[in-house]
């Protein structure tokens, strides 16, 4: 160490050996190459950035809080450091990236070295709407409300002994009793139970109306025999009529590009399902199998304006895909096994592609999950099994037509 003294014996400079970080910090950059920790995000930061600012801002224990989180860095490397932390972003794809990143993390920086099963977190979707109001209706104004907030008409009937609450486009509707004997589930054993008593005699499609926390599955459908049951789920959100705001949706990307470039949004997380018809088969392409999936229609029911005017194909965000979701461990569980991206194709791309996915046959299960994502933030979400493409099967989301 050198001191340098002034004429007053005080000391003016002094020269250390020490380093000290400056205000640039030269670190390497993320590359597409280091497939350890890459999500294929556009804006993915690396590790070793959110480390060093952690390390220097905070201590284990503490809360960390990213209101924009992107691809998860921030709470994968809290999560690693010991930190708690709350990660938030409007996009979905922003979303699911984080969940499959905190469901496959690595305890070292860079995302490299053991598994690390990070502490129990919580997906939660949050709007400005209060659930509270609903809670508080009894059994008549809870099932009225519902059939009302699906265009379904109040005409209670039975059909082989099974009472039903009403119509939706002449199929039959039923509103599930949540609430039934203290509280129960919709989960495939329902389902099953439903089918074996009115599944000769119902309509060929059945919607059941139930709350989005009492469903124990994904999918939007199941297909029992000849009949397809369809799930409408209610959100922890509320309509707009029962909110002083207008009703304004939050805009998804349709190329990787807009990723970050989301639009404000006064309350997106209002629930209205799609109408998605797909054509699948399987075939081969440069010697190699191949399972296609070719979106023939696609429409947008959201509350947005204009939403509805929009033409066929003109609200697509993108397609979300788990190549090997494991179906059969949901069938009996009253938790479904979480989505964990392994694909996203954008509109742009969809488009150049006439609206094809092309999927090699190598990367799929036995079963595989796909999520049809509009540009304000709704979703469609199926299960298919691998058998269904070499059938060559249509799949119809509510309000479409064969």
């Amino acid at each position: 160490m050198v001191n340098v003294k002034g004429e007053d014996g005080k000391v003016v400079y002094q020269e250390t050996a020490v380093k000290t970080v400056d205000d640039v910090w030269r670190m390497s950059m993320l590359q597409p190459a280091d497939r350890s920790q890459n999500q294929r995000y556009p804006t993915q930061k690396p590790e070793a950035l959110l480390e060093r600012i952690m390390n220097a801002t905070t201590k284990p224990g503490d809360l960390v809080l990213d209101a924009f989180a992107g691809s998860g860095t921030t709470p994968a490397v809290a999560e690693k450091l010991g930190r708690r932390w709350i990660a938030m972003d409007s996009g979905k794809l922003a979303v699911y990236t984080i969940q499959k990143r905190m469901l496959t993390l690595k305890a070292n920086i860079g995302n490299k070295g053991r598994d690390l099963t990070p502490a129990a977190f919580t997906l939660s979707n949050a709007g400005l709407y209060d659930f509270a109001r609903l809670r508080e209706l009894a059994w008549p104004e809870w099932r009225f409300f519902g059939l009302n907030l699906f265009g379904c008409t109040d005409e209670p009937h039975s059909v082989a002994g099974v009472a039903l609450d009403g119509y939706r486009n002449g199929a039959d509707v039923l509103v599930f009793n949540h609430r039934q004997d203290g509280g129960v589930v919709l989960d495939h054993g329902f389902i099953d139970n439903l089918h074996s008593q009115i599944g000769t005699r119902s309509s060929a499609d059945v919607f059941i109306i139930a709350p989005a926390a009492s469903v124990a599955f994904l999918e939007d459908y199941i297909d029992r025999g000849d009949v397809r049951y369809y799930v409408l789920r209610i959100p922890y959100s509320i309509v707009n009529e029962l909110h002083d705001r207008p009703f304004e949706a939050l805009r998804q990307p349709i190329g990787s590009e807009d990723v970050n470039r989301t639009v404000d949004a006064v309350g997106f997380d209002f629930i209205q399902q799609p109408t998605v018809r797909c054509r699948y088969w399987e075939g081969t392409e440069n010697g190699r199998g191949h399972a296609y999936v070719q979106i023939e229609e696609f429409h947008s029911e959201a509350l947005a304006r204009g939403a509805t005017e929009r033409g066929n194909r003109e609200t697509i965000s993108a397609v979300l895909i788990d190549y090997d979701y494991p179906y059969d461990q949901a069938a009996d569980s009253k938790a479904a096994p979480p989505f964990v991206l392994d694909d996203a194709v954008f509109a742009a791309e969809l488009k150049e592609n006439a609206w094809t996915l092309s999927i090699p046959l190598k990367k799929l299960g036995e079963f595989v999950m796909i999520v049809y994502l509009d540009v304000f933030g709704n979703e469609y979400t199926e299960v298919k099994s691998r058998s269904s493409f070499s059938a060559g099967v249509d799949a119809m989301a509510p309000g479409g037509t064969s």
